[in-house]
């Protein structure tokens, strides 16, 4: 009987899936109208003109339109094609440009220019990606090719989107070699920022410096000391290193505001080799405070615990997290990217070492490259083993 059961469910949920499947490919179709081009190229290149239409229809009865487009002296091309799809046999669109590789034909001799002054190479991948790439032999050159994008961008800055369409694919990248690869990757005008991206590409530079994978450029101590530590791999808690069999200890630099952050799990009640149950935060709470009846609630997508007289509840949302510290919402921001780098899963955030220790009811002392100071709450510690009286302060190299 159970056996049927699961056999009925299966075959329902099979034919739900089908007909979700076919409901979402239905009008999918249909060709973009005159009107509908033009007006999404204006929310993009508002000096876009459209110059000419032309529709085919092919032997299948498939149509295509293509085109012909002009921005400031610009002319590229406009297709949008219909195909047949295989699985469900159902007619989908499909939409491509050469915006892209012509705006850089149009250019072609300031960015010649450009090229022999930065000694870069400018590669056509597609019709709508082109990619600058700069090969590193010596750290001192490492930021020629920011160098070389930032005068790009602001030749083209006129010229390139100013936002995002999905039907309309455009694509610059900055990709540096140094052994290991650093691509930066601009879609619409306002991603380029120059200084955020010489800041990263150092970034990541010393940190695959420190990892041993740099071995063919020539290096600069003076330039490498003043760059930032990416990662603190250390954690100290009354001055005693904290370790965990379970958990990774890294702290990530973020480059906006200076100031590291570590990554935490609330909410999430998964095995340790597949996932989290919850994470790092909630062995070292129950480590520290024996009854803090730290409870994770995988339906309600929420975590509570209490230490001393406080109680705590973090609860999941689709964008993040919200903290609560008796019934009184905490004002700390969780992140999923920082300085470039991603938490690794949806059910991970970035919370600052301050916001960190405020959820394990403690304090930073300090922040150094050698590890993360945290101390506990006088109450907690015995008095034998109470911490010097240091300043608490967040000192970042």
């Amino acid at each position: 009987m159970a056996t049927r059961k699961r056999r009925r469910y299966f075959l329902a949920g099979l034919a739900l899936c089908i007909l979700l499947q076919l409901g979402a490919l239905t009008g999918c179709g249909a060709l973009q109208s005159d009107l509908a081009v033009e007006a999404g190229l204006k929310q993009i290149l508002p000096d876009a003109v459209i110059l000419d239409v032309e529709t085919e229809v092919g032997s299948d009865h498939l149509k295509s339109k293509r085109f012909t487009i002009e921005n400031k002296g610009v002319r590229f091309t406009y297709e949008n094609t219909q195909r047949r799809e295989s699985f469900f046999n159902t007619v989908v669109t499909v939409s491509s440009n050469d915006y892209c590789q012509q705006l850089f034909t149009h250019f072609s001799r300031e960015i010649g220019e450009i090229k022999e002054t930065y000694q870069v190479e400018v590669e056509i991948i597609s019709d709508s990606f082109v990619q600058v790439r700069h090969d590193v032999a010596d750290m001192e050159e490492l930021a020629d090719g920011v160098d070389a994008m930032e005068e790009i961008c602001q030749l083209l800055r006129d010229y390139l989107p100013k936002a995002q369409l999905n039907w309309f694919s455009f694509q610059l990248s900055l990709l540096t070699d140094y052994g290991e690869n650093q691509q930066y990757f601009i879609y619409q005008r306002e991603d380029w920022d120059a200084a955020y991206a010489r800041q990263l590409l150092y970034l990541d530079f010393k940190a695959d410096v420190e990892e041993g994978l740099v071995s063919d450029v020539g290096l600069s101590q003076e330039l490498l000391d003043a760059i930032p530590q990416k990662y603190i791999r250390s954690l100290y808690i009354n001055g005693k290193p904290y370790q965990s069999e379970d958990y990774e200890i890294c702290f990530l630099y973020n480059i906006l505001d200076e100031t590291y952050y570590t990554r935490v799990g609330f909410g999430v009640k998964l095995n340790y080799n597949g996932g989290v149950e919850d994470y790092l935060q909630r062995e070292i709470i129950e480590s520290y405070y024996p009854e803090a009846e730290y409870t994770i609630s995988p339906r309600a997508q929420t975590s509570t615990y209490t230490i001393g007289a406080d109680q705590y509840l973090v609860k999941r949302r689709d964008d993040g997290l919200t903290f609560f510290k008796n019934d009184t919402e905490l004002q700390i921001a969780a992140y999923q990217e920082l300085s470039g780098t991603h938490t690794g899963a949806t059910y991970y955030f970035w919370v600052s070492v301050d916001d960190f220790a405020t959820l394990l009811g403690m304090t930073v002392d300090k922040v150094e490259e050698d590890g993360v100071y945290l101390l506990l709450p006088t109450s907690s510690v015995p008095s034998d083993q109470a911490p010097s009286d240091v300043p608490v302060s967040l000192s970042i190299r």
